[in-house]
């Protein structure tokens, strides 16, 4: 007896071509027995929108007739837990698509518009390849498929799969691959995906790419296109999780607002108009319920979408990531080290939230560009961090003005001034310990800078 084998043969075998001869009595193979309960005729019709995005993004919609019994598909292996490999519903009495679908699949949809991308109409056979002994040595399945087109046939083909039980020798293997190829059969590791059985656009790229390492040698462009793809995919499978689970909004929320600091931290090299739509749409973070999130997220997403893989960045987008984003954190330093310079315990308070502005726009600068600068960007940070502090506790609360007594008694209007004086007299202490520290820390920092700014020299 002959050593068996177990993979399967997999042949894509021309439409027109007839089928491979597949038994053989002097290979031990005499017989082939149809299974009238696994054939079949199958006709799918694949929703999309015009340009694929669900396809492209290995989503699956799809409206399944399966001998005359409808059902609808949701198939979405890669966007697991939240979107199913594959989960099948009857055809509801209305025969629309379950709302649960829409509802989930809408952060890949988007405002895309489902209509008819495909028409798949399948002849499925099954076969048992019987050995002399009467026991199955392989099943055989043969599916015949017509793709359709706005009425048109695009493609035909015809793809036989042949599954050896653990009792197919390596000799009847040969024999079967030989009756293949006398077809003009094409022996293939695995079938062609339904996307490129249907064709473009749904051979197009995936409007949701991978987060990759841009790594230190970066463009801009490729930078800028890495933060943007970490913050699609995650805003995108946080929102499908959200859809599929509580609908609670607070993890969505934090990555939006984490997208909206790197958003100001790059500001500086955004395409402005582009920049502020999507500042617009993050405006009412924190968002509190379902219906708050929705217009928003889709928002982003469909802007991230487009600047995933190409952001709008003008004359720098194919300058170093490195140099463009030290050269900003420095202006960014200088800013802050005007506004600092001139403050004193009694300067307006939109003098100090200037200043407060100035420091903030620099953490979320360096918060942004963190893996590109050179070393000692972290102690950069630390103490950009204690300046951020001393600022904002000096801003707080109007430090200048007379309290607001109109409609106080005395007794009220005293106790308010009381309380005015007891604030400005803290403010003021604060606001001084800053001034008296600001000297000593703008030393530290130029130190720093003109360090950074000298191992960067030495990289070019």
């Amino acid at each position: 007896m002959g050593k068996k084998v177990k993979g399967a043969l997999r042949l894509d075998v021309p439409f027109s071509s007839d089928a491979p001869q597949l038994t053989s009595g002097a290979v031990g193979l005499p017989r082939i027995v149809k299974h009238p309960g696994q054939s079949c005729e199958v006709t799918v019709t694949v929703l999309d929108a015009p340009d694929a995005r669900l396809q492209r993004a290995g989503v699956t919609v799809a409206h399944r007739v399966v001998d005359g019994r409808g059902e609808w598909l949701l198939s979405a292996p890669g966007w697991g837990p939240a979107l199913p490999e594959s989960r099948v519903e009857p055809v509801g009495a209305s025969g629309d698509l379950p709302d649960d679908f829409t509802r989930l699949i809408r952060p890949i949809l988007r405002r895309g518009v489902l209509g008819t991308l495909a028409t798949l109409e399948l002849e499925r056979d099954e076969w048992a390849l019987r050995s002399e002994e009467g026991e199955d040595a392989a099943l055989v399945r043969d599916e015949r498929v017509t793709v359709t087109r706005s009425g048109m046939i695009t493609s035909r083909y015809r793809e036989i799969e042949i599954t050896p039980t653990g009792l197919l020798t390596g000799q009847q293997r040969e024999f079967l691959l030989s009756s293949g190829l006398a077809v003009g059969a094409t022996v293939v590791d695995a079938f062609p995906s339904a996307q490129s059985r249907i064709g473009a656009p749904a051979t197009g790229l995936t409007s949701f790419p991978r987060p990759r390492d841009p790594g230190p040698d970066a463009t801009l462009e490729e930078y800028v296109s890495a933060v943007f793809t970490r913050h699609l995919d995650q805003i995108v499978r946080a929102e499908l999780a959200r859809r599929a689970g509580d609908g609670d909004v607070a993890h969505v929320d934090a990555l939006l607002w984490a997208f909206g600091r790197d958003l100001r931290g790059l500001a500086s090299v955004l395409e402005p108009s582009w920049r502020e739509d999507i500042e617009r749409a993050l405006d009412g973070l924190p968002f509190t319920s379902p219906a708050d999130i929705e217009a928003p997220v889709l928002d982003v997403i469909e802007a991230l979408v487009g600047a995933a893989r190409a952001p709008q960045l003008g004359d720098l987008a194919h300058e170093p990531a490195a140099r463009v984003l030290f050269d900003k954190a420095e202006q960014a330093t200088v800013i802050l080290a005007e506004r600092c310079r001139g403050l004193a315990v009694d300067s307006p308070d939109e003098v100090w939230h200037g200043a407060l502005r100035a420091a903030e726009q620099l953490e979320v600068v360096l918060e942004v560009a963190a893996p590109v600068l050179p070393k000692g960007r972290d102690r950069m940070a630390r103490m950009l961090g204690e300046v951020t502090e001393g600022l904002r506790r000096g801003a707080l609360g109007a430090f200048v003005g007379d309290p607001e007594l109109d409609g106080l008694s005395a007794a009220q209007a005293y106790q308010l001034g009381r309380e005015t004086e007891r604030k400005r007299a803290g403010i003021a202490d604060v606001r001084q310990e800053f001034v008296d520290r600001w000297p000593e820390l703008f030393r530290e920092a130029r130190k720093l800078v003109d360090k950074a700014r000298r191992r960067r020299e030495r990289k070019r």
